[in-house]
């Protein structure tokens, strides 16, 4: 776990300092966002297994978000269900202040007989994951991310490089 995590961490560095060389050359704005999963569940008596747990990115970066282009890539992410039980996995704001944030929009796919599946706003947005099947240690799912600064009415007075903010995956059992 200790590799994993420290080749997972150099490949994010290196992502980073790439990313941040490049948009000095090319006058890019980035935008970032820092992903972070609370894991809420019970133990079961013997206290091996938790009835409730997921695993998200640790990190998701939304590119560049401009005056001219106000909505970020779409972004697909993945959320494991790594616990017993089937869930409910709803994400939020850690900061309920953050302004910018508050405008990330999700949804769990792009289209549904050819037709457009519209997002629904951070908050307002659940994904359900049903348990791991036998002798499986997780079940996945994906969704769609993107922000979408078109209605944000608050006001931006400097270009924002690296911005950031937190997001509560909650994980509940359904």
């Amino acid at each position: 776990m200790k590799i994993k995590s420290a080749v997972i961490f150099f490949a994010l560095t290196i992502f980073l300092i790439l990313s941040f060389y490049q948009g000095i050359n090319a006058g890019n704005v980035n935008e970032t966002s820092v992903v972070e999963a609370n894991i809420i569940g019970f133990a079961n008596q013997s206290g091996n297994t938790s009835d409730v747990s997921i695993w998200v990115p640790d990190y998701i970066f939304l590119g560049d978000v401009t005056s001219d282009d106000p909505v970020s890539d779409e972004i697909k992410i993945y959320i494991n269900n790594t616990g017993r039980l089937p869930i409910t996995v709803t994400p939020q704001l850690k900061d309920s202040d953050e302004n910018i944030f508050s405008y990330l929009f999700f949804r769990t796919t792009k289209t549904t007989n050819g037709t457009s599946v519209p997002f629904k706003r951070i908050g307002d947005y659940s994904l359900n994951i049903d348990k791991p099947l036998a002798g499986k240690s997780y079940s996945s799912k994906y969704c769609w991310i993107s922000l979408d600064l078109t209605d944000f009415t608050g006001e931006i007075k400097e270009d924002l490089m690296g911005y950031k903010s937190e997001i509560v995956f909650l994980a509940m059992p359904q």
